[in-house]
């Protein structure tokens, strides 16, 4: 078996993280790097458990694209969708024994496998209210609305055979570099059209509008479709009819999106040692000049920002 390599790529959160804190990005995608086999109480251990920890709001988040990546991945190979109370018990199960496993800190011993908190690692106190509060209003509600709204009527009358993906990570070619997607679902209507979704359960932001082009032109290349017969589909499940936002990938959103990523990248390798080889020094990627947007950052303790 080949060693793995630690290529550059750029997916939408790389970049995210990189305009967040240059720190952190280090930590996250070079400091990390080998840290999987590396032993115990090692420094690059540290780095590679603490990237795999999500906050509660990132974690809540997952809990609901998990359930509906399970309801859509069913029905893809049944044809049955399971009614909504069996799938709010069967997530509710799920999310108990993930927050208990965390509570632990078992994640420690598989952070590659057992997902965990920043607010268990870091002893941080959260009232039991707050934690139904996640529960009702992000998990539950966001799970209500996907079941209330026209996007999922959608989906069960589209034939299974014109469905072209349910949330599985891909890979794309942008002037030489590999891009990073994972689609939540996409199908082709009736006329020939692509609708590529994303569920969303925070608020719109700009940003959103960017990962819609970024999946119009990997499904050019995917599906050997022009960007013009690709619709972005951004559906907000805070909103209690599960509202989506239609995005169009017209000619002059593509070129920006192709110029934002085109930007990053030349951004980020920039800050390279070695860009050939993609080797990162610490020195190169300083930290934030002031801690205030430090408080919640996973990094925080290797970083000496507790």
């Amino acid at each position: 078996m080949a060693d793995l390599t630690n290529d550059f790529t750029w997916s939408k959160s790389r970049h995210e993280k990189f305009r967040q804190c240059l720190r952190a990005y280090y930590f996250q995608y070079y400091g990390s790097w080998g840290g999987w086999e590396a032993p115990a109480g090692s420094p690059v251990r540290e780095l590679y458990v603490l990237k795999k920890l999500s906050s509660r709001w990132q974690w809540a988040g997952s809990v609901v694209h998990e359930a509906l990546k399970g309801l859509l991945a069913r029905a893809r190979g049944t044809g049955q969708f399971r009614p909504l109370d069996e799938l709010l018990e069967q997530t509710r199960q799920r999310a108990r024994r993930t927050w208990s496993t965390s509570r632990e800190k078992s994640y420690w011993r598989e952070p590659s496998k057992i997902a965990g908190l920043v607010e268990h690692e870091y002893g941080e106190p959260v009232p039991g209210a707050e934690w139904k509060r996640l529960w009702d209003e992000v998990i539950e509600g966001s799970l209500r609305a996907f079941y209330a709204s026209e996007t999922f009527e959608r989906i069960q009358r589209t034939p299974r055979a014109k469905w072209l993906t349910v949330d599985e990570l891909d890979s794309w070619v942008f002037e030489g570099v590999k891009i990073w997607v994972a689609i939540d679902f996409a199908y082709q209507d009736e006329g020939g059209l692509i609708h590529v979704l994303d569920w969303k359960t925070g608020r719109e932001r700009g940003v959103d509008h960017t990962q819609v082009g970024i999946y119009a032109l990997y499904a050019q290349q995917k599906w050997g479709v022009p960007p013009e017969q690709v619709l972005g589909g951004l559906v907000y499940l805070s909103n209690p009819a599960g509202e989506r936002v239609s995005v169009a990938a017209d000619a002059a959103g593509l070129d920006g999106c192709r110029d934002e990523m085109r930007g990053s990248i030349a951004a980020m390798q920039e800050l390279l040692e070695d860009r050939p080889r993609n080797v990162a020094r610490l020195e190169r990627f300083p930290q934030l000049a002031a801690p205030d947007g430090c408080a919640r950052c996973a990094f925080r303790r290797p970083c000496g920002r507790m």
